[in-house]
């Protein structure tokens, strides 16, 4: 599991052991690992389309610089080639072009695909999204010619009060599908909103950990 923070992150870690139980050793490496605090601080988005959303191992939340953690992932891709891992997955919803490499998939895809997937044609897509700051690259980004897309703001880890606030604006574009597009968003936050917003609800950290259990064939 590579996140575009620091490792470890137990919630994170915790929805993937809730989906693949004791099946797989799990490791977890972040780009951002080799940063102190001052060096977090100066890791700051210089642009909306630089944001990024991050859980730290205290569980703090930031905001960061895509640039880098894209400089940073780079580093633990190459980490990563000594770990003989069976699967390796660049845990992060964001798009990451300059960073492939063979073996390891990339949350943003394996999403994209279970949203192309699940949703019908001519289908509307509802999107939780971290930061409003986000919402113009997520309009862009999943907006197509059959695909209409209504992002909502929702902090993950935000108090049970605005996850409701958010579902009942995320209810009256009712969508076809909703998307919980941050690894950050728990199972817990998807359960609470899905009953108020009641559509069908895709969460990231979950879909990814089913898809990297048939990779590994667990």
């Amino acid at each position: 599991m590579l996140v575009i923070g620091q490792a470890p992150r137990p919630a994170l870690l915790a929805e993937f052991v809730s989906v693949l139980g004791d099946g797989a050793e799990l490791k977890m490496l972040g780009a951002l690992d080799h940063l102190d605090e001052a060096g977090l601080a100066a890791a700051a988005p210089t642009a909306d389309r630089d944001t990024l959303f991050t859980t730290l191992p205290d569980g703090r939340s930031i905001l960061i610089s895509k640039a880098s953690v894209t400089e940073g992932m780079g580093q633990r891709l190459k980490d990563l080639e000594a770990m003989n891992a069976a699967v390796a997955i660049v845990c992060c919803t964001g798009k990451f072009p300059s960073l492939e490499a063979p073996g390891v998939h990339f949350a943003s895809d394996l999403v994209a695909g279970a949203v192309e997937g699940c949703l019908p044609a001519n289908g509307r897509l509802g999107v939780f999204i971290p930061s409003a700051a986000q919402a113009a690259a997520c309009i862009e980004r999943w907006t197509t010619a059959t695909r209409s897309c209504h992002c909502v703001p929702l902090s993950p880890g935000a108090p049970d009060d605005e996850i409701r606030a958010a579902a009942a604006e995320m209810a009256e574009v009712a969508p076809d599908l909703v998307l919980h597009d941050c690894i950050s968003y728990t199972s817990a936050a998807r359960k609470l909103a899905a009953s108020i917003h009641g559509r069908p609800a895709l969460l990231a950290s979950t879909t990814c950990a089913r898809l990297a259990g048939e990779l590994a064939g667990i």
